[in-house]
Parts: C-alpha cells; structure tokens; sequence
C-alpha cells in the first residue's frame, strides 16, 4: 500500500512540476504506528502492564472530591511515563458533591520501568484507597 501510494505521489509530481517536486515528494515521512490507549480502573490494581513508547495509559479511579479525599500520585521515573496535566474529574450526576471517576493519562516517554501509584488520603486520616501498578515500557 505505502509503495502504491508513493508512486502516485511520484507520478503527480512529475506532471506538476519536474525533478525539484520529486525530491520534496521523497522527504514525505511515514508514519509509525502507535498502539491503541490502555485505560485501566480499580480492576488493574496490583497489576503489571507493557507499554510501548508513545502509548497512552489512562487511570481512572472511583473519587468523590467532596469527601475531603484526595487523590496522590506518588513519584514516577518521567524519563519513563510522563503525566499529561492535571487529572480530570468526570461525573454524569449533575447534583453536587456527587461521585464520580478521576482519571490520570499518561504517555509512555522511554524504556524502562516505573510504578504508579496513587493514594487516597484525606488530612489526619489514614489512606482510604491505594492504587498501584508497574509500569515497563519497552
């Protein structure tokens, strides 16, 4: 496909316009394929998990910040798995101070291995919840 593809464009730049349209044709890049986003919950607690460079995880968790809970993200090797911003915070309940899920997405930067973990913990209390899964990215 990608052959089939290239001597179109190979073609199409002949007929517009000659050698100097063909040499900008070649420098086209292809693209590599990136695997699909992991999105894991409570269920991948304790869990080992692959990624390859470049893949997305995506950490959702059962939260309800108007329990005084918050969720805690442990330090993670980013030379590994870096954070995409802020977690989000999704309900469908329109009520205040309703449950929801917080989700934390993640990219896989470079080989190697980390651990996520995060932990929730409210001021003067112990941790009510822990999440934790190791990470290896190869």
């Amino acid at each position: 496909m990608r052959t089939s593809l290239r001597m179109v464009v190979l073609g199409l730049a002949l007929a517009a316009g000659g050698a100097n349209v063909v040499a900008v044709a070649d420098a086209i890049p292809t693209a590599s394929p990136v695997d699909e986003p992991v999105i894991v919950g409570t269920d991948g607690n304790g869990q080992s998990r692959s990624l390859s460079v470049g893949q997305e995880l995506a950490v959702a968790l059962p939260d309800n910040p108007s329990s005084g809970y918050v969720w805690k993200l442990s330090p993670i090797d980013r030379g590994v798995l870096r954070q995409e911003g802020a977690p989000q915070f999704r309900t469908t309940n329109p009520i205040p101070g309703a449950a929801g899920t917080s989700v934390w997405t993640f990219t896989a930067a470079g080989h190697g291995h980390t651990t996520v973990r995060l932990v929730s913990v409210r001021p003067g209390s112990a941790p009510a919840q822990t999440f934790t899964e190791n990470i290896t990215v190869g």
